[in-house]
């Protein structure tokens, strides 16, 4: 005996049997999750060579969406108009800049976000917009490429200065530099004698100077102390004695700055013949009528100390004048 078959059963596990199968392969293919994503355009000035629709989006390394269209831009060829979609949640500010990535030795691109301040407000879309614009920055390629223009830029520039300083004037100037270099140089070497007596001479001069100036240097210290013993002076007095320590001062820097230019001239002695002897025919004549008019004003200084210490009410009243002779009144 033959059993009947119910074959509206049959076909109604069938139904659900695929049913179900159709539900586990949506679920595994969407992940069980539905995600919701916000546009945004990108307006970028250099080539999107390697950057295909369905690109990823990465903020901060982070796949956070995909590329939706990339065309040129109606109003401005001269840069591509992307649009991408981004998962609703990932901050994206004013202050947001999307740049192109490589990625690999196959030149895919993908679109790198890079996070804004905290403070900075949320990107929205401004009056005439249909989607909010993120700022596009140069990327890696574009920073190379103009940093090597400059370099050339700077390489070119540099290579023509160094031609024009390289010229045939140039180089005939330079030459006859060298050759006088050359010549100053021989004739120091050949008269060591007259150079070592010009600075032996120079040196003489300097000390007998510096004694000099300590000798008016102690004058005027003996005049000052002389015109302190004077108890009954008046305030121009003090005033003179006052000057007159300023002036002992100053002798005394006069003849460490002559030592000093002394131990200078001695060290420029190599600088060559020519300066040596322009050196002995005007400078040092000078400084010999210096050194005379020092003299005096130390001869000058010491008769002031000794007529002081004699009488020191002659600074107010003068000299006295002598006795009158016979006859006269």
């Amino acid at each position: 005996m033959l059993s009947k078959v119910n074959y509206m059963l049959v076909g109604l596990f069938v139904l659900l049997l695929g049913a179900a199968l159709l539900g586990v392969v949506f679920w595994l293919t969407v992940g069980g999750e539905v995600k919701v994503y916000d546009r945004y355009r990108v307006y970028f000035q250099e080539s999107v060579a390697g950057l295909n629709p369905k690109a990823t989006v990465r903020y901060r390394g982070v796949q956070v969406g995909q590329v939706e269209s990339i065309q040129l831009d109606a109003n401005n060829p001269d840069q591509v108009d992307v649009v991408l979609d981004i998962e609703r949640g990932t901050p994206i500010r004013r202050d947001t800049i999307a740049t192109l990535s490589t990625r690999g030795l196959t030149g895919v691109a993908s679109v790198e976000l890079s996070s804004g301040r905290a403070q900075s407000p949320p990107l929205e879309k401004r009056p005439g917009q249909d989607l909010p614009v993120i700022q596009a920055g140069p990327s890696l390629v574009a920073r190379l490429d103009d940093a090597f223009n400059n370099i050339l830029t700077n390489v070119n520039n540099l290579s023509g200065r160094l031609e024009r300083l390289l010229g045939d004037e140039n180089q005939l100037a330079l030459s006859e530099i060298l050759r006088n270099v050359r010549t100053i140089t021989g004739a120091a070497a050949d008269r060591p004698e007259t150079i070592q007596r010009t600075l032996t001479n120079l040196e003489t001069f300097t000390s007998e100077l510096v004694k000099l100036a300590q000798r008016l240097s102690k004058s005027l210290e003996q005049l000052a102390s002389t015109l302190e013993k004077s108890g009954d002076l008046s305030a121009q007095v003090q005033t003179t004695l006052a000057d007159f320590r300023a002036s002992a001062q100053a002798v005394r820097k006069t003849a460490e700055t002559f030592n000093q230019t002394s131990l200078a001239l001695s060290g420029a002695a190599e600088t060559g013949q020519q300066e040596l002897r322009r050196l002995g025919q005007s400078t040092l004549p000078e400084l010999n009528g210096l050194l005379v008019q020092v003299n005096d004003l130390v001869g000058t200084l010491q008769r002031l100390a000794e007529l002081l210490e004699q009488n020191p009410r002659a600074l107010l009243l003068g000299k006295p004048s002598g006795r009158p002779g016979p006859g006269e009144k």
